[in-house]
């Protein structure tokens, strides 16, 4: 059987320290490490998915949230099939900034690249700092596709995160395929 082949490019942005390479470890390795490794410039990765005849095939980009970092981020947002900006449950500064990172995304990716919103460490609840209404509110707001609580260490919702975000990714490449294909469909019937 021959598999109809997609790869997209997923960027995972965020503050420092939030957990982004810790999500992607604990999504492709099923591992988390308890020390802190700072991500220096990007890092990448790459899941292969299977879905019905299909194999989807995610390259992820772990883009460092260093601020000296901020001009190769640019150049590395390009070309984004869709983004998960991320903030940390336990650090009210981190979720300030999601504004900025969804900006800094909107420009480098002007067309309607699929965001979703992670809240990460739901697994440090006696440290939460940002409700799930505040959150879920600030997913509104910046018009996030989705809004996901994740815990890198217990794992719980990391699939389901990527999951929903293939799941984004397909519906709008089919999208894109709907629009490319709306003349040549409406002119066969025509003839």
């Amino acid at each position: 059987m021959s598999l109809n082949e997609h790869t997209f490019k997923l960027v995972i942005i965020g503050d420092p320290m939030v957990g982004k390479t810790s999500i992607i470890n604990r999504f492709i390795a099923k591992t988390f490490e308890h020390s802190y490794h700072q991500t220096l410039g990007t890092q990448l990765n790459c899941s292969e998915i299977i879905v019905g005849d299909v194999l989807i095939r995610l390259i992820i980009w772990d883009l460092a949230g260093q601020p000296r970092f901020e001009s190769v981020r640019k150049l590395f947002l390009l070309g984004s099939d869709a983004v998960v900006v991320t903030f940390d449950l336990t650090r009210a500064d981190t979720f300030d900034n999601v504004e900025g990172w969804l900006q800094a995304f909107r420009q480098a990716v002007p067309d309607e690249a699929p965001s979703v919103l992670v809240g990460n460490k739901v697994d440090l609840a006696s440290k939460r700092m940002i409700s799930v209404a505040e959150a879920y509110q600030r997913h509104i707001n910046l018009e996030f596709d989705n809004y996901f609580e994740t815990s890198a260490r217990s794992g719980e919702n990391v699939g389901e995160l990527f999951d929903q975000v293939t799941r984004l990714l397909i519906y709008n490449r089919l999208a894109e395929l709907r629009e490319k294909l709306h003349p040549f469909i409406y002119s066969s019937f025509a003839s």
